[in-house]
């Protein structure tokens, strides 16, 4: 029987990467990325080109799940002072693409380590993987003396806020992203927390 790997993300791993990022944004990637002159699978592309020249937003910063040298969980996290947008990504998005990463940027909790993505093949789920990457997550923010783990997730998705709450974490607050065409529920965005001294 084959055994699951937990290792630091590789630079040969951007691809997939970016593709579990995709999934798990629930198409916000497409929305940022696919512009009408990309051809399909265009905004992976992108994301992994800068999966693998970012400083934050990286394959570096990046947990991956492996099961027979192919990537099945990835979760992505690094120092909140590090969502941010710089020029190099700034260029891909139009103003309305701008503001909805904005209400990242403006959302983020002080000194807190960011869960950015965390992402499990569908025909891998149930296995425990989810819940071994976001512990490996909590182990590099307390590794650092980060107090506070944050985390944003769409209010629709109800299992993923079950999942973080059976993990202690809390709802920090709501954010109306709902003149974002590109989201079919208008639900807010959900920022959650993590708190390494209540737990």
């Amino acid at each position: 029987m084959e055994k699951f790997l937990i290792r630091e993300g590789r630079l040969s791993d951007c691809a997939d990467i970016a593709r579990l990022i995709n999934q798990s944004a629930q198409g916000a990637g497409d929305y940022l990325f696919g512009q009408e002159k990309l051809k399909p699978g265009g905004a992976e592309k992108i994301m992994s080109d800068l999966l693998s020249r970012e400083v934050h937003y990286s394959f570096a910063n990046t947990i991956v799940m492996d099961l027979a040298n192919k990537v099945i969980g990835i979760a992505l996290s690094f120092p909140s002072s590090g969502l941010m947008i710089n020029e190099n990504v700034k260029q891909y998005y139009s103003e309305q693409q701008f503001q909805y990463i904005q209400y990242f940027v403006d959302n983020k909790l002080t000194d807190s380590w960011h869960l950015d993505a965390i992402c499990v093949n569908s025909d891998c789920r149930g296995m425990g993987i989810g819940q071994r990457l976001l512990d490996s997550v909590k182990q590099q923010a307390a590794y650092y003396n980060f107090p506070t783990l944050e985390v944003f997730v769409f209010a629709t998705n109800v299992r993923a806020i079950k999942f973080y709450k059976r993990n202690q974490f809390v709802i920090s607050r709501e954010i109306d992203v709902a003149n974002h065409e590109f989201l079919t529920d208008k639900g807010p965005l959900v920022l959650m927390r993590f708190d390494f001294e209540r737990n």
